[in-house]
């Protein structure tokens, strides 16, 4: 029972993270450094070797360092925001537009939202437990809110208005923050090294 609820959570973060990435301009400007995990979908693997092993540790530690890195410039994000009246406006104005390429065919990608958060509101004290009904249905109402973000997110409309926007929330934290500059570096730098780690593991588990 409290695997149904583990799972449900895990449902709900992954949600929580695809729903903030279609509600929150900032988001486009990390996406390139924002990996999803995979869940538990390996089932049982095999017994690593030591070189499997080490690689493991080093992408768990690349992967702490980038979360800290968007940690930092996600406060002073969030300060531009609070200092910046104008560039909230434009925030909505992008939440508003994505919205509107999701909402399509009877689908309202507001109202899905809500529900969604909803959902995490129930069960996040951990008192009530989830159907496996449950569980299965959030699944398919955050595949679907996913697919339609994706396709959202290639707009053409909603990349110029991105783009617009993260360029001016970078210039407003570098301009506020003298370590706004470094930092953006050193996510890229952490962003890469994540992915040809990730690249490398996927060579071995191939190769083994």
């Amino acid at each position: 029972m409290s695997v149904w609820n583990q799972k449900l959570r895990k449902s709900m973060m992954a949600a929580g993270v695809s729903a903030a990435l279609a509600f929150s301009g900032a988001a486009v400007a990390q996406q390139g450094g924002q990996a999803a995990p995979h869940g538990g979908q390996q089932g049982q693997m095999p017994e690593m070797t030591d070189e499997q092993r080490q690689l493991m540790e080093e992408m768990r530690s690349v992967q702490q360092e980038l979360q800290q890195t968007q940690a930092k410039l996600s406060e002073m994000e969030q300060q531009a925001y609070e200092n910046n009246p104008e560039l909230g406006e434009k925030r909505e104005a992008l939440q508003a537009k994505i919205a509107e390429k999701m909402s399509s065919s009877g689908y309202d990608a507001e109202k899905e939202f809500e529900e969604m958060k909803a959902t995490m509101a129930k069960y996040q004290g951990g008192e009530q437990q989830p159907s496996e009904e449950e569980v299965k249905a959030f699944r398919q109402q955050q595949q679907e809110f996913q697919q339609r973000q994706q396709q959202a997110f290639q707009d053409e409309e909603v990349q110029s208005m991105a783009q617009d926007l993260r360029g001016e929330v970078e210039q407003v934290m570098k301009e506020n923050n003298p370590q706004a500059k470094d930092l953006f570096a050193k996510m890229e730098r952490q962003a890469e090294e994540m992915q040809q780690l990730r690249e490398k593991a996927m060579e071995m588990r191939q190769g083994g």
